[in-house]
């Protein structure tokens, strides 16, 4: 049974559609600079993939969320404290296509299309702007970054959807001085040379990336894989040697969008990916599985690619949190759902009446944050996990301007 949260004013199901939908596919421009054929790509190593640190997906005890905000106008950047409630809005200027992430005491702000630069930010400054990295590339206008990871020297590899190569750039280099590297991933297979990469995560000195094989509609035209990157090397692995190119974790899913870690593994080797179920990649032993069926997910009226939004995992791995949009794209609704034979099977709406773009769900301890953009109230909405279905605790804390993504942070 689902509680409405706010009433549901506006209504705008193609717009919101067409929305999310452009937000992930920012398109490339037509006319790219340069050509990123030559010089030859590179000879991928063989696998298996042997990792020297855990996956790197979140902070331990966070207390606090980073927030980018926007109106699609501009953009600005809030601050949360978990345990208050307390918002401090726009506490540094954002875009309107910022993805924030954390690392190492500093806040990171990923601008994404046509704005293409990471902008680093400093806590103990007040949020001042700390570096502002310019991503460029040869052969595009508009290379469009969608993630980093960081290797456990600093390095942070930023994963681009119109370029097949990860920016290596170094936050704390002097300015001018941060683009410090290019890995080619040319060798990952593509029908049209690009493999448009998406999500990332950093296990020690291999980054694992995700391959989503769009055509130049942003049609899927292949299967999302998960490629692993040896950054000392700077080659990607080859997991399957009866394919050509650089080969890796194959989803059986549509649109491998968002990856947790799963906390049921204590080397923190295993990925949950949300898709169009929730899959989970385990990377010691190059297997992928079903942790909830697409068949489940279809079975709560979910089952399409453009409708899950983001998702979270309990602390014992056993439930996942989802924000998915109804099929009409209505308004997003929030579900729980039981991994592999954990209950409820089949996702069940505990709250409903939202709207958002990005990815605004996290979980903090025994509480569920989610940012939406619903007109008629935007702002974060906080569920006590402890309660079943999960209880609204407040909500909508104001952001300034409507939240866009957050992440958990110390």
């Amino acid at each position: 049974m689902s509680s409405t949260i706010t009433p549901i004013v506006h209504r705008a199901p193609r717009i919101a559609g067409l929305l999310a939908a452009a937000v992930l596919f920012a398109c490339l421009p037509p006319d790219a600079p340069g050509s990123c054929e030559t010089p030859p790509p590179v000879t991928p190593l063989a696998g298996p993939v042997v990792m020297d640190g855990p996956c790197a997906l979140g902070v331990e005890s966070p207390t606090r969320l980073l927030v980018t905000t926007t109106d699609f106008a501009t953009g600005a950047v809030s601050i949360v404290d978990a345990t208050t409630f307390e918002v401090t809005p726009d506490v540094a200027l954002g875009s309107t296509d910022a993805v924030p992430a954390w690392h190492d005491g500093r806040g990171l702000l990923l601008h994404r299309y046509q704005i293409d630069a990471l902008q680093v930010l400093d806590p103990t400054r007040g949020w001042a702007t700390a570096a502002d990295i310019p991503i460029t590339a040869t052969c595009s206008a508009a290379p469009n970054p969608q993630a980093i990871a960081f290797d456990p020297d600093g390095l942070g590899y930023v994963t681009q959807l119109d370029v097949p190569e990860l920016a290596v750039l170094d936050p704390w280099a002097a300015p001018g001085e941060g683009r410090v590297g290019t890995i080619d991933l040319r060798a990952v297979s593509d029908d049209d040379g690009n493999p448009d990469f998406g999500a990332a995560v950093a296990c020690g000195s291999v980054i694992w990336v995700v391959a989503q094989r769009l055509d130049a509609a942003f049609a899927r035209v292949g299967p999302d894989e998960l490629i692993a990157v040896d950054t000392a090397a700077g080659v990607a692995f080859d997991l399957d040697p009866e394919r050509d190119g650089a080969q890796g974790l194959r989803s059986d899913g549509t649109w491998l969008r968002q990856l947790r870690r799963d906390p049921s593994d204590t080397t923190g080797h295993t990925l949950l990916g949300l898709s169009t179920g929730i899959e989970r990649f385990d990377l010691d032993e190059a297997r992928v599985v079903w942790a909830v069926a697409p068949e489940r997910f279809a079975d709560a009226g979910i089952g399409e690619p453009l409708q899950a939004q983001s998702f979270a995992i309990s602390s014992d791995g056993t439930v996942a949190y989802i924000a998915a949009y109804d099929a009409d794209f209505a308004q997003v609704r929030l579900y729980s759902v039981g991994l592999d034979g954990a209950a409820p099977q089949i996702p069940i709406a505990f709250a409903d009446g939202f709207d958002s773009v990005e990815r605004t769900v996290e979980r903090i301890g025994d509480r569920l944050w989610y940012g939406s953009t619903r007109r008629s109230a935007p702002g974060l909405w906080v569920f006590d996990l402890d309660a079943d279905p999960p209880t609204p605790l407040a909500g909508p804390l104001s952001t300034g301007l409507a939240p866009y993504s957050l992440v958990a942070i110390p």
